[in-house]
């Protein structure tokens, strides 16, 4: 005979036959010989029901066998129904056996009674059906608990199974780089583990015990950092994405990219952080991404202003040109930047960048135009030297160069427009003189001027350069001594830079210059020689000779001695001409006067746009002198 024991969980002891030992006598009955039931339960798992007979055991039926297992004397066997699992032991002196069957495996239960025997039968998966023999009272409540525990665990672990089978493909669909998929198939995981959660919910509220529920933890922490790694692998690959639309300067949709990005990243916080296997790598991969984020905003005004101050440094018009150029397009890209909304994402204010773009759009037409006046003093002074065919290509590019300047002057300073359209009128004039002298036309020296342009546009981006005594001014500095026309160039200087770098040379220095610069023309150069009164003689292909003064840089301006001597020289018979060069300007009044006595004069403005025109090489040491 044996009992059936209902196990009181609720604040009640455990019955001694699962906390005691020992063999029984005559008049008493024993428990297990090696250790007490409870010491081979698990810590998770809570025992429910405690089945015990003195004599019968347990039996085991198989296709192939039956095994039939009972006490020693003065011992018991006792099984142990957990919410885990079916513990059977039975005493011997020789050491108890032991059973254990998952309440998972057990697929159909069945009791039957006698008037003082009662057995519970189970067929376990596999095809053995198990018999614990026991007493009557409560017995059918065993099997009923039994039954609905085994079907719990049958149909929890079920749905684990489907869990971790659509995690598999959700892997393989993230390891393939197709995360919609990926997620798409993790998040219907969720849906498997919810029914799982509800069965292991209703059997744990019936009865006391968690195993049910503490089986769904491996589970759902795979589910969970599953979705985890699929969140953060979308959030990486929107990165990539945002990092490409950033370098294309897709300013906009990079900062929607990296907004999905941090969705992610927030998503995946926002999961069972007690689950994540890497909260903290997580988090810092999110605030890398807000550090981005922040230099995104601040990208296109910096972009600009890099631009901006490489255009102030910048010596040469045409570098400068580029730059302005670039400052422009990136000022105007901010402006247009979150254009209409109320929250701006990207720096910049925009009355400030409007302020900023207009400075930008005189200066930009100021370098365009210093590139046109450059390539007309170029054209003028191929002219003079009678080197027509590349005047004629100067002129052109000076013709194109200040179309250029019109362009801009248009789109965004119109006050400049007349001035620069003035200038290109000329140039035209130019282009059409050197065509007739190519063509054997006959032409006057004269070019009409334009109109004069408001002083605030002259004020911005420099004097017009006049029209009526152009080409011929300098032909007056060249050409034969008897030209009727005044010896000096005129106009706006060349850049700030060359003119100081000239000043900044030693004589000799500048000797060497003006040498190079001629010999850019249709003049060969030599150094004076002997008792020779020139620093340089310089000679045409036709023979003519002309003789060369180079003034002292030192002076501030071209000396009335200096031209006094040069006209004594240009009387003499040791050449056909005198050309002061210098590196200094030359008052109007000294170059009307230079005119009268027949000495042509290059001075430091015609110097200047010479050697920027012609890119001629001066010392290093005059740069570092200007970087001081």
């Amino acid at each position: 005979m044996g009992q059936v024991i209902k196990v009181d969980n609720r604040g009640g002891t455990l019955p001694d036959v699962l906390t005691r030992t020992g063999q029984g006598g005559f008049l008493s009955t024993g428990y297990l010989r090696d250790q007490p039931a409870a010491a081979v339960l698990d810590d998770d798992e809570t025992p429910q029901f405690v089945l015990t007979n003195r004599k019968n055991g347990v039996t085991i039926e198989s296709p192939d066998s039956t095994d039939h297992v009972t006490p020693g004397s003065g011992y018991r066997t006792v099984a142990v129904l957990t919410d885990r699992r079916v513990v059977v032991l039975v005493g011997d002196a020789d050491g108890d056996t032991q059973f254990v069957v998952p309440l998972v495996e057990i697929e159909q239960v069945e009791h039957t009674t006698s008037i003082r025997r009662g057995r519970l039968t189970f067929r376990r998966e596999g095809g053995s059906t198990w018999h614990v023999h026991t007493g009557t009272d409560g017995l059918a409540e065993v099997a009923d608990y039994l039954a609905a525990a085994s079907q719990a665990w049958i149909r929890v672990e079920n749905e684990c199974n489907r869990v971790t089978q659509t995690l598999v493909t959700a892997t393989d669909y993230r390891d393939d780089g197709e995360y919609d998929e990926a997620l798409s198939t993790a998040e219907s995981a969720e849906d498997h583990l919810e029914t799982a959660r509800a069965t292991a919910l209703r059997f744990s509220t019936a009865r006391p015990g968690d195993a049910l529920r503490k089986r769904l933890d491996p589970v759902e922490s795979r589910c969970v950092n599953t979705v985890a790694e699929i969140r953060v692998g979308r959030a990486r690959q929107a990165t990539d994405e945002g990092e490409s639309l950033w370098r294309e300067d897709d300013y906009e949709a990079a900062y929607e990219a990296y907004e999905r990005a941090r969705e992610e990243y927030e998503a995946a916080l926002a999961l069972d952080q007690t689950r994540l296997d890497d909260v903290d790598g997580i988090r810092e991969e999110r605030e890398r991404l807000d550090r981005i984020v922040g230099h995104l905003e601040q990208s296109p005004l910096r972009h600009a202003v890099r631009a901006d101050n490489a255009a102030v440094d910048a010596d040469d018009p045409a570098v400068a040109a580029d730059r302005w150029t670039e400052a422009m397009a990136h000022y105007r890209r901010v402006l247009e930047l979150d254009w209409g909304s109320g929250d701006r994402r990207f720096a910049g204010d925009p009355e400030k960048v409007r302020e900023r773009l207009g400075t930008v759009a005189e200066q930009l037409t100021g370098a365009q135009r210093a590139i046109a006046v450059d390539a007309m003093r170029a054209g003028d002074w191929y002219s003079d030297a009678e080197q027509y065919d590349a005047a004629l290509t100067e002129f052109e590019a000076a013709a194109e160069a200040f179309e250029t300047a019109l362009a801009t002057a248009r789109d965004c300073y119109p006050d400049a427009v007349d001035h620069l359209e003035t200038e290109r009128d000329a140039v035209t004039q130019r282009i059409e003189r050197t065509e007739a002298i190519l063509a054997g036309d006959e032409v006057t020296d004269h070019i009409e001027g334009g109109v004069e342009p408001a002083d605030s546009v002259t004020a911005t981006i420099g004097d017009p350069v006049p029209d009526d005594d152009g080409p011929t001014a300098i032909e007056a500095a060249i050409e034969a001594a008897e030209s009727e026309f005044g010896p000096s160039l005129t106009g706006q200087g060349a850049p700030e830079s060359t003119t100081e770098r000239l000043r900044s040379l030693d004589r000799q220095e500048l000797t060497a210059v003006v040498a190079d610069a001629l010999d850019e023309t249709v003049w060969s150069t030599q150094r004076g020689a002997g008792e020779s009164p020139f620093d340089l003689l310089v000679r045409r292909d036709d023979g003519d000779v002309m003789g060369v003064v180079v003034e002292d840089p030192e002076a501030d301006s071209v000396g009335a001695a200096t031209l006094d001597r040069c006209a004594d020289l240009a009387s003499s018979d040791d050449a056909d001409a005198v050309l002061l060069a210098a590196a200094v300007p030359l008052e109007q009044e000294r170059s009307s006067l230079a005119g009268d006595r027949e000495v042509r004069v290059l001075d430091g403005d015609s110097l200047s746009a010479i050697v920027d025109a012609q890119d001629v090489a001066l010392p290093e040491s005059t740069r570092r002198i200007l970087e001081e």
